[in-house]
């Protein structure tokens, strides 16, 4: 809406300057029509290269190297970086901030696909993306394991599966040849945005706070899976959250110090 009324205040200024210095309307006209194509055409291809750029960088997977003991970061949207996409995600996720941290002697692997979910009934399961095949690929050595955010929509939120499926992922991992550790991370806090009546993309706080937090911890648990709380650590922390669910890069390296407090021991 905002981007219409400031283009057609912009096609008035120019009608206006047009006519005042033209004579013939019919011109007048044509230059208008030709510089409101020209607009359009921008707008047009300023949105492929957006889309272009997203679709590229959404489905590029780690590159593995040979040296370096390997560190899966397993999640979504939060994991990936969406919250900083447009602010080198390579330097600026979670992921790139806690490879920093640890040094040459680790490679971290992002494996966070956006929209994911742990649940197998929600609407985009991580077990069915190929960032999920390929963080078994790659033979890690520690794997992280933050996905919730998404199964709190009311539309895949069910609490028994969650548990169970939470329990069964951790599994996974653990079963892996040269796996030594997995680590359970609580998903961050979400908020309500400024003007807003709810979290965005349908995501639920309440569900986070009252009943995966309390799962989560319930499962490291039960699995013996060491825990990093990541929602103590955001939960007073609004400002590391624009649009409410996707951390900024102060964010991103907010958790990747909690996470480097418990691997770094």
């Amino acid at each position: 809406m905002l981007l219409s009324v400031q283009f057609g205040k912009f096609t008035l200024f120019i009608w206006t300057r047009i006519t005042k210095f033209c004579c013939d309307q019919k011109v007048a006209e044509n230059m208008i029509l030709q510089i409101t194509m020209i607009v359009l055409a921008s707008l047009i291809a300023i949105a492929m290269l957006t889309f272009a750029y997203l679709w590229y960088w959404a489905g590029k997977l780690p590159n593995i190297k040979v040296e370096g003991i390997r560190v899966a970061c397993v999640g979504d949207s939060i994991t990936q970086g969406m919250g900083v996409m447009f602010n080198h995600p390579d330097k600026n996720s979670y992921p790139a901030f806690l490879q920093d941290m640890l040094g040459s002697k680790f490679q971290v692997l992002n494996y966070g696909h956006s929209g994911r979910t742990l649940l197998n009934s929600g609407d985009q399961p991580y077990r069915n993306s190929p960032f999920f095949t390929a963080s078994l690929q790659s033979d890690p050595a520690i794997v992280l394991i933050m996905l919730g955010t998404n199964d709190s929509k009311p539309h895949n939120w069910n609490a028994p599966e969650y548990e169970r499926e939470l329990a069964e992922f951790v599994e996974i991992y653990k079963n892996l040849p040269n796996c030594s550790a997995v680590y359970l991370l609580i998903p961050p806090a979400a908020f309500i945005s400024k003007g807003k009546k709810e979290v965005a993309f349908k995501i639920s706080d309440v569900v986070i706070e009252k009943e995966i937090v309390s799962t989560v911890q319930k499962i490291a648990k039960k699995m013996n899976a060491p825990l990093i709380d990541i929602f103590s650590a955001t939960r007073n922390h609004p400002e590391y959250f624009p649009d409410g669910v996707h951390p900024n890069a102060l964010g991103n390296k907010a958790i990747a110090e909690t996470i480097y407090a418990v691997l770094g021991k």
